[in-house]
């Protein structure tokens, strides 16, 4: 481990201590002779660090360790940082923050111990965890990431919106509703802004309490709401190839 992790880690470098003047220096005599206050201010911070909160660095270093036992792999930390150091036990408090440690097998898979609840590992957003049947450092390949959780949300949300949402022609669609039934639904636009004490329209389905999704997800876009429903008959619930669902609900 690098000895200066700790340095790399949290302390960012001199303000401005990167830029460089391209041509040559000022002649001292055509230097101004007065200095606004905000510049001098920010040439007097050109010269200071602050802290940094740039971990890849860590990241780097931990998933090069996979593979090695992971009381070697704190060993080689904890005698790069020093606990009697205060960024240097911020660094190793960082640590944690990529790798579980208190795991353990349930039916197979592995779970996490933290902060008084227990949870599937895959569920964690730690790359990194500690096998609890050999102690060595693995790659969390349970753990799905926020995009994988939004497009997941998405995809079933999508789903869910096939099963129970036929397109029809023009502003029409056919909705299977909360009475097993499907429903001939128009939509229409929402008004723009209009008068302050102006009530919204009213939406026909939501109202009725046959649906209970808002109106984007429920009508699979924005700025729409039903502004008419009718209940199809068998016939033509058949004729669009659309089948009925016995919820055992009366219709209100």
């Amino acid at each position: 481990m690098r000895q200066d992790m700790d340095r790399v880690l949290v302390t960012r470098p001199r303000l401005g201590g990167k830029v460089r003047r391209k041509g040559r220096a000022y002649p001292i005599e055509h230097l101004p002779a007065r200095v606004g206050m905000k510049r001098a201010l920010v040439l007097a911070k050109a010269d200071t660090k602050t802290l940094n909160e740039h971990l890849q660095p860590l990241r780097r270093y931990l998933h090069a360790q996979v593979g090695r036992p992971w009381d070697k792999v704190w060993s080689d930390i904890a005698a790069g940082l020093r606990v009697t150091s205060t960024v240097q036990q911020h660094v190793r408090d960082h640590v944690f923050d990529f790798v579980a440690r208190n795991v353990f097998l349930r039916a197979g898979e592995p779970w996490l111990r933290e902060f008084g609840r227990e949870r599937p590992l895959r569920e964690s957003y730690r790359e990194l965890w500690v096998d609890p049947r050999t102690g060595i450092l693995r790659h969390n390949r349970h753990r799905v990431t926020w995009r994988q959780t939004l497009r997941q949300r998405r995809e079933r949300t999508e789903r869910a919106l096939q099963a129970r949402m036929v397109p029809g022609p023009g502003d029409v669609q056919y909705h299977l509703l909360a009475d097993g039934a499907w429903w001939e639904v128009v939509l229409a636009r929402e008004p723009e802004a209009g008068p302050p004490d102006a009530s919204p329209p009213m939406d026909v389905v939501l109202s009725s309490g046959l649906a209970a999704l808002p109106p984007n997800e429920f009508y699979g876009q924005d700025g729409v709401y039903a502004s008419r429903k009718r209940q199809l008959s068998r016939r033509e619930a058949a004729r669009l190839g659309l089948k009925r669902q016995n919820l055992g609900r009366k219709r209100p």
